[in-house]
């Protein structure tokens, strides 16, 4: 096919993806979008322009084998690429409207109740009490029925006034998507293993020292060993 063919099958394709593109425009405009509709219109678009893509190639590669042609080319190039960015664009809007179709069509059931009280072990910052902190923190942690942003309203409850962790767990701002941030620092700083052992094993040397004289250093320390691992 020589390029005069090659540049009339193109502009028929051009057409074809205009007309396609237009009809996308005036449906997005809509209040309401007909689902299927803009589905079935974002799959033709498609298709037209993978066309519309292949006989741009066929007109590139003739012109490339054309002596004397380099600015013909290069305004050819431009030309084509304003139809991508415009199939692009339209693809994109139509990919967002579909998201925000399916989001509004599921239940929203809002938590409009205040948050139930529940007796939280306040943390002051004690990595020795994380643990206990943590096992009965954790029950809110998993629970996927509640949101993060009430999931922060816990954790901040759930922090001595004025303590260490209440510092750390307030140098984030409450919104939902800071709530897991808060948590990795919050295990990060007070909950970390190499950190629990250190201090364990220092309590408990102190005390094997401090109860030597008296006789009981194997037995407490035993029953301090007993009592962490079961932590």
């Amino acid at each position: 096919m020589d390029l005069k063919a090659q540049k009339a099958q193109r502009r028929v394709l051009r057409t074809a993806v205009t007309l396609s593109a237009n009809k996308i425009e005036s449906e997005l405009k809509n209040d309401v979008v007909d689902l299927q509709k803009i589905s079935l219109l974002q799959v033709q678009l498609k298709d037209k322009y993978l066309r519309l893509e292949a006989a741009q190639e066929a007109v590139s590669g003739t012109l490339l084998q054309l002596e004397d042609n380099g600015e013909e080319f290069e305004t050819d190039f431009i030309d084509a690429e304003s139809y991508r960015e415009k199939y692009l664009e339209c693809y994109t809007r139509i990919d967002k409207k579909l998201g925000e179709t399916v989001i509004s069509e599921v239940p929203d059931t809002p938590r409009k109740f205040k948050l139930p009280k529940l007796e939280l072990r306040k943390f002051g910052g004690d990595p020795k009490e994380f643990l206990s902190f943590w096992s009965q923190f954790q029950k809110i942690h998993d629970d996927g029925s509640i949101p993060n942003e009430d999931k922060m309203q816990y954790l901040v409850a759930s922090v001595e006034p004025k303590s260490k962790a209440e510092r750390l767990i307030l140098s984030f701002p409450a919104t939902a998507a800071n709530y897991p941030k808060a948590v990795d620092q919050l295990k990060e700083r007070f909950g970390r293993e190499d950190l629990l052992v250190q201090i364990y094993v220092r309590d408990l040397l102190t005390m094997v020292m401090k109860n030597a004289v008296s006789g009981r250093a194997k037995r407490t320390f035993q029953d301090s060993m007993t009592s962490w691992r079961e932590s």
